[in-house]
């Protein structure tokens, strides 16, 4: 894992963004998690200085593969034996890799979560491996270890799964 920079600048950029968008159909917190959504993917690009680029397939292009952007957020830091997630939703994007990151918040009051505190670069896999090595969680299942209720059905690895180095090119290059 990797904290990557961040500043108020693509904090306010991603607020924007996801004013602009709304809620969409599907959104697994109406809406309320799109503005994360946007800020894990323009600071992984410009950790990577990758243009903006998105699709409803995936996020970005870096080095000719399509890369999706899946951003979670926390009050911790993430662990190595905390999950990644695609929510069975997004089956029809069809990513050449997978980019996962975590927002680190001072907290998460009524829901809302606040004081950003580090932006993290959690790793990635390709598209085959996360379908290869994902476990599927059923809406409304307790994940045991946590108290999370899973709110949609989504499918999860273990962040100690990923491939991390570095730079997103050296990982899979």
């Amino acid at each position: 894992m990797k904290a990557i920079p961040f500043d108020r600048d693509m904090i306010e950029s991603a607020h924007e963004m996801a004013n602009e968008m709304g809620s969409i159909h599907n959104s697994i917190t109406d809406g309320a998690g799109n503005a994360a959504g946007f800020l894990g993917e323009i600071a992984i690009r410009s950790y990577l200085d990758a243009p903006p680029m998105s699709t409803k397939d995936y996020d970005f292009m870096y080095n000719g593969d399509r890369i999706e952007v899946k951003t979670k957020r926390r009050t911790v830091r993430p662990m190595s034996h905390y999950d990644v997630s695609v929510a069975k939703v997004s089956g029809h994007q069809e990513p050449d890799w997978y980019c996962f990151l975590s927002l680190e918040f001072n907290e998460k009051t009524n829901g809302e979560y606040r004081g950003l505190k580090n932006v993290w670069y959690l790793g990635l896999l390709s598209y085959s491996d996360f379908w290869s090595k994902a476990t599927r969680w059923d809406q409304g299942q307790v994940d045991e270890s946590n108290g999370f209720v899973t709110l949609i059905d989504m499918y999860n690895v273990p962040i100690s799964e990923l491939k991390f180095k570095g730079s997103l090119h050296e990982t899979y290059i």
